[in-house]
């Protein structure tokens, strides 16, 4: 009986010993080699953010911090006052971090995000005496933002895994995170770590991140910003933008500045709030008011109903566009050439012309603008398409109120979009505030080599004739003339040719246009012969005044005269634009 009993034990642990070695054998080997090694992984440093002249606006850096595992902190109290010897904070405020009696159970805790050389040796030193158990260092990944607040609406930031969050950083997360490596470590019984030499193969090294270079120029965005603030501090609007955009040959649609308030500092994040942080030149949506009137009359202008010199009857300032609406003129004009309608901003001036157009043919125009759809300008997050709706949907009128900036909707970028298009005779070029993309070491990134950072895209071909962008921008140098709308925008040495806007908002509450609450704008080229720059400055809701002539226009002067002579850009007055020759 005992013999049996013995057989039947030994064929169990036969089929036992079989199961675990043949049947299960690469089971428990798998198992085995997860509890014998360690997998560290090693983090690829994030690209650079530069500006076009390499001056650096984000970088990441390698910082020491201290954290814990309370389960393994022998002595609290002891650990505690050891710690607050080198570090600067209290013993009670140190304990309150390895002990907390809501969560006991807690197995990681930061200590000291930001600790220096200084006292990285001193804790270090204290790790090897194994004076304070379950207490240890790790190097995290930060990111430098060294010009603070200089485009940080832009770039945004990055969380605290060193991953892009918001702005440019999380638009462009691919591009500059890279690709971690790792290698393996052999861990003992008590897990303590040591390298294997032949384990050397085992490892792989980190691809670092690319290096992205803006169009922005630092010296440009500084002075855009720094204009901007000085305005904001006398009218204290709700919100404001400026936008510089290149004409230059070779380098138009190229975004030399994007000035936003209010400001963000993504080196300090403390009054940072989930969704507040937005890039108003790219996703705010506005009426444009009278800054539209140059599309409108653009688009008149080419498809031949007026020329700047068929007069127009201003009914006085005051006119019944239909019944129930009447539209008024801060001017009472009379008859005027229809260069003065520009020159004057006269809403019944546009309306009237505007009439003359079907309004398929000008809804066709405005798409041709790029109105109603994203402009594609590169790594910005959340763009939007402006509201344009379908001539279908146009009441009666419509044919009055889009002409003159009202009943569409518009983002920053696209109308200086569309006025890029008539400083470059009639195409459009696709805006961009990427220059280029390099790797670590120097070279075009693939995606560079595809996408042709260096040559401007053409967005559309043909919107307007040249001839009719020559035309409209004869009427937007009379603009910023001695008794034009946007005197104070002229330039001494420059011919200028802008427009001005002041654009009642809609209330949705009285649900009509607020006389209160306005957008303040000014947008336009200089010179206006040879275009260099093209800007945009908005203000929503300025309090004291709400003129663009009187709170945009001096702004945008103030931007321009400074970049045109950091640029070198030659005066082109008293020349200018031929005004002798007229167009019949």
């Amino acid at each position: 009986m005992l013999f049996i009993i013995l057989m039947i034990g030994m064929i169990i642990t036969l089929i036992r010993l079989f199961d675990l070695q043949c049947l299960r054998f690469e089971v428990y080997q798998k198992r085995a080699l997860q509890q014998q090694q360690s997998v560290q992984r090693v983090k690829a440093r994030r690209g650079r953010i530069l500006d076009h002249n390499g001056q650096i606006l984000a970088i990441s850096s390698s910082q020491p911090a201290l954290w814990s595992d309370p389960g393994l902190v022998k002595d609290v109290n002891k650990t505690a006052v050891k710690l607050s010897r080198v570090l600067n904070m209290s013993a009670s405020h140190i304990k309150k971090k390895l002990y907390n009696p809501r969560n006991p159970s807690n197995r990681f805790v930061w200590i000291d995000k930001k600790i220096s050389d200084a006292q990285t040796i001193a804790i270090r030193t204290m790790i090897k005496k194994q004076e304070i158990p379950g207490v240890y260092l790790k190097y995290v990944h930060n990111r430098i933002y060294p010009r603070n607040e200089l485009l940080g609406n832009v770039l945004g930031f990055c969380n605290s895994e060193g991953d892009g969050a918001e702005g440019l950083e999380y638009a462009a997360d691919k591009t500059l995170k890279g690709t971690d490596g790792y290698f393996v470590m052999r861990r003992d019984n008590r897990r303590k770590r040591f390298f294997v030499p032949e384990w050397v193969r085992r490892q792989l090294e980190p691809v670092d991140g690319n290096d992205i270079y803006l169009t922005i120029d630092e010296y440009i965005q500084h002075t855009t910003e720094k204009e901007l603030d000085k305005a904001v501090a006398k009218y204290t609007p709700k919100r404001a933008v400026a936008i510089v955009m290149d004409l230059r040959q070779g380098r138009i649609g190229e975004i030399l500045a994007m000035a936003l308030w209010p400001k963000f500092n993504p080196s300090d994040r403390s009054t940072y709030k989930p969704g507040l942080l937005q890039n108003f030149a790219t996703t705010t949506v506005f009426e444009p008011g009278s800054t539209f009137k140059i599309v409108s009359g653009a688009i008149a202008l080419n498809e031949g109903v007026v020329t700047l010199n068929t007069k127009v009857f201003c009914e006085n300032g005051k006119w019944k566009a239909t019944r129930g609406h009447t539209l008024h003129d801060d001017h009472s004009l009379g008859e005027v050439t229809f260069k003065d309608v520009i020159k004057y901003s006269s809403n019944i001036g546009m309306a009237k012309t505007a009439r003359k157009i079907d309004k398929y043919t000008f809804y066709k125009y405005l798409l041709k603008f790029g109105f109603g759809k994203r402009t594609g300008i590169n790594f910005v997050p959340a763009e939007s398409p402006g509201l344009l709706s379908s001539p279908s949907k146009w009441s009666k009128l419509s044919m009055v109120s889009i002409p003159m900036g009202q009943e569409i909707g518009v983002t920053a970028i696209q109308l200086l979009s569309a006025v890029q298009t008539i400083a470059n005779g009639g195409i459009r070029y696709q805006p961009t505030i990427i220059k280029e993309i390099e790797t670590s070491d120097g070279q075009l990134t693939p995606e560079a080599k595809t996408y042709n950072y260096f040559e401007p895209r053409v967005a559309q071909n043909g919107v307007i004739s040249e001839k009719a962008a020559k035309l409209i921008t004869r009427a937007m140098v009379s603009v910023t003339e001695e008794d034009g709308t946007g005197s104070r925008a002229a330039i001494p040495g420059y011919t200028v040719a802008g427009k001005t806007g002041t654009a009642q908002k809609y209330d949705p509450e009285i649900k009509k246009y607020s006389r209160r609450k306005f957008v303040a704008s000014f947008i336009g080229f200089v010179p206006a012969s040879d275009p260099a720059i093209a800007v945009l400055v908005t203000f929503d809701e300025p309090k004291k005044s709400y003129y663009g002539g009187t709170v945009s226009a001096p702004v945008f002067q103030k931007i321009c005269e400074k970049t045109l002579a950091y640029l070198k850009i030659p005066m082109d007055a008293p020349a200018g634009i031929n005004e002798t020759k007229r167009e019949r």
